[in-house]
């Protein structure tokens, strides 16, 4: 499948696995769509599985955002738990599309919790309580962590795609077909080769010419384990003599979320540099003279202290600091600001996930789990670029339970592709349209500015306050301001938390259903939404107990 029809699929408004090989073009399709949503006003949340891969697309992680959590499991009170959080009630109430980012780290637990608390939050028994779900990634990446590795049938059932409410969902596939990474053949025949399950003599050849004595300065070391890497980085820069220059992060926005920025991110608190240190870049450049991943060594620094990159390809660079995100709906709710660059003569293979690397100096002696040398590998633009100092005969084996999935997400991406071109582009933009009005956004495309949401400035709900002292309804301000009608109780609530003079009166149900949502309220000791729901047995909706609530 083609990037341009993965993306026309997706703005149908089809829940979907955007899958492909490493380097295929999947970030790309992601960011395509979300400028989309942006310019359509369509509520949208950028997700990933892990806390580095959340950094790249300025997200944040699935269990932070959906309120989930650690755990893998949810029950009756958990629901309730996060139904009472109210920026969490907002998320799921108000978001119409969520992306979940490097779906293959995601334990099928996760997913069936997901989808357990979007059906409850948006009353709706619908997969994912009728939200667009676009799941990402690569399964032939790094898995799911599982605690205990004792059980084989333990670890290979943990797969997303494997859970309950992925086969409910039935995501199209879209496949991505086309390569903008490997420009070497004999990398591009090794990858396909792991990924079909069919290493032979021939590819384990390939593997051996890589093989060399000693080690180039220029590559960066790959390894399994935090301990090699901390070593060797630390060793390396204190060998070097010179002036150390310091420059300490920046922060803005809510502490917790910065702090969920900083644990995550690859950029360093206090980031100490002299010149001659290894460094990689962890972000891409807007003006494209680096991308994330390219290395190179420190030349120099400005008179303002900022350092200079003579990258490996020949380019010199003057670096600055750059700035990663958490972003809702296009609001920057958390930034940190630093120079992107990390100490680079080592890296983990999990943090390279994302990474695009001309040369490496990889060790696979001591690789365990599915994914692991094919993650390493599929860093790599060509098998030139190789130093392979270590190999085990399990390091590149994949699951055969990703293999045959594998199988059966090419056919239906491929049935999904012939579905799609029965439609004249007539008839697609008639059904883009659909979906951007199921969504409460806007056909006409608006214009799109990054608002930052991390200086305070006038409360929106002051704004329902004037509506509702002309005693308009929950539905007419919700359409008055285009907002959701969750939004505008989100903002009467707050009103009575403020103690402000304001009408409800007008919102109330007759005196009798008040009494009785009131009597069961205090019959049950609860201030809570569900039980009352269910002790009066669905007879009255939970806008209506929700206002109600107010005047308990």
């Amino acid at each position: 499948m083609l990037q341009k029809e993965a993306l026309s699929i997706l703005k149908l408004g089809h829940t979907t696995f955007l899958t492909g090989a490493a380097g295929s073009g999947k970030s790309f399709v992601l960011r395509e769509y979300v400028d989309y949503l942006r310019r359509h006003g369509i509520k949208y949340a950028v997700t990933a599985s892990t806390g580095i891969a959340s950094t790249y697309i300025n997200g944040s992680t699935i269990h932070s955002w959906s309120g989930i959590g650690i755990k893998d499991k949810l029950n009756k009170f958990d629901l309730e738990n996060i139904e009472e959080k109210k920026n969490y009630y907002k998320r799921w109430t108000e978001t119409q599309v969520l992306i979940i980012d490097e779906v293959s780290m995601l334990h099928k637990n996760i997913v069936d919790s997901l989808d357990r608390v979007a059906k409850h939050m948006r009353r709706n028994d619908l997969p994912f309580g009728g939200m667009q779900i676009v799941f990402s990634g690569d399964f032939f990446q790094l898995p799911p962590v599982v605690r205990d590795f004792s059980n084989s049938v333990d670890r290979e059932g943990v797969y997303a795609f494997l859970s309950d409410s992925w086969k409910e969902a039935k995501p199209v596939i879209c496949y991505l077909t086309e390569q903008f990474r490997q420009d070497d053949n004999d990398l591009s025949n090794l990858l396909n080769a792991i990924r079909a399950g069919d290493i032979d003599e021939e590819h384990w050849e390939i593997l051996k010419k890589t093989y060399k004595e000693g080690s180039n300065d220029s590559h960066i070391k790959l390894y399994t384990h935090n301990v090699n890497v901390d070593e060797i980085n630390n060793q390396n820069f204190e060998n070097l003599k010179g002036e150390v220059y310091e420059y300490e992060m920046i922060t803005k926005g809510k502490g917790t979320l910065v702090e969920s920025l900083k644990n995550n991110c690859l950029a360093e608190e206090m980031l100490r540099l002299k010149i001659g240190a290894k460094v990689i870049c962890i972000k891409n450049d807007p003006e494209r003279k680096f991308m994330n991943g390219s290395m190179g060594i420190i030349s120099h620094f400005e008179d303002d202290d900022m350092p200079v990159v003579k990258l490996n390809d020949g380019k010199t660079v003057k670096m600055k600091s750059d700035v990663w995100k958490i972003e809702e709906d296009g609001k920057v709710k958390a930034e940190i600001t630093q120079i992107p660059l990390k100490h680079a003569w080592a890296i983990t293979i999990h943090k390279s996930q994302g990474m695009t690397l001309d040369n490496a100096e990889i060790d696979l002696s001591r690789a365990f789990g599915s994914g692991m040398g094919y993650v390493a590998l599929s860093r790599l633009r060509s098998i030139k670029g190789l130093n392979l100092k270590g190999i085990h005969n399990q390091a590149l084996e994949i699951s055969q339970t990703v293999k045959d999935a594998d199988v059966e997400f090419k056919k239906k991406s491929e049935q999904a592709v012939i579905a799609i071109k029965k439609y004249s582009e007539k008839e697609l933009q008639k059904m883009y349209n659909d979906f951007i009005l199921e969504s409460e956004g806007s056909i006409k495309e608006l214009e799109v500015t990054e608002e930052e949401d991390l200086q305070p400035k006038k409360p929106s709900y002051i704004l329902t306050k004037e509506l509702l002292d002309e005693e308009k309804s929950v539905s007419e301000i919700a359409k008055i301001r285009a907002i959701t009608k969750n939004t505008v109780l989100d903002h009467i609530e707050k009103l009575v938390e403020e103690k402000m003079e304001i009408k409800l009166k007008h919102l109330m149900p007759k005196e009798k259903d008040k009494k009785v949502i009131l009597a069961s309220f205090k019959k049950l000791k609860t201030t809570k939404l569900t039980p009352v729901y269910e002790a009066l047995n669905g007879k009255y909706d939970y806008d209506t107990i929700r206002v109600v609530r107010l005047t308990n």
